[in-house]
């Protein structure tokens, strides 16, 4: 079985005149990323693998997670090839993964990562929101047959913030 835990980056900032993959994190995309990252059920997904795309934003979120749920010590692999917001890049990427993985995390940008949730899964979402979580499960043992699987898990901060 193979497994993609798809997560998009926290609310970022415009306050400041940057190119967009420079842009950070502001003070809900902060509060947002601690939060999710601090799940009991996040922390029991173990990923063997973490992959992040290059922009700032994605990499601070990235970095709560590492903290909260998987491990500082867990390699992530940065990449420009996921800073994609049409998912084909992102789809390509995930065909190539180390046929020994079996668990990974992306964190990446919209639309991509509702584009491919919406084809790669077994629901609909209208939009992952920023900071949004979702697990899909596919029962093969090869990422190029990462064709349909099955959404376990769909983790959004407003549905879950106290």
């Amino acid at each position: 079985m193979k497994s993609i835990t798809f997560i998009r980056h926290a609310k970022s900032s415009w306050e400041y005149q940057l190119p967009d993959e420079k842009r950070p994190l502001n003070k809900r995309g902060l509060f947002d990323a601690e939060f999710m990252s601090s799940l009991d059920i996040v922390k029991s997904f173990h990923p063997d693998a973490v992959f992040c795309s290059s922009a700032k934003r994605t990499r601070e979120t990235c970095n709560f997670f590492l903290r909260n749920a998987v491990s500082a010590e867990t390699q992530v692999v940065y990449l420009e090839e996921l800073y994609d917001f049409s998912g084909s890049s992102v789809e390509a990427f995930i065909i190539t993964l180390n046929p020994k993985l079996s668990n990974v995390f992306i964190f990446g940008h919209n639309n991509a990562l509702t584009a491919l949730v919406n084809q790669k899964g077994d629901q609909h979402i209208d939009n992952i929101p920023t900071c949004g979580i979702v697990k899909i499960n596919f029962k093969t043992k090869s990422w190029s047959n990462c064709s349909k699987g099955t959404i376990e898990f769909k983790l959004f901060p407003k549905n879950l913030t106290p």
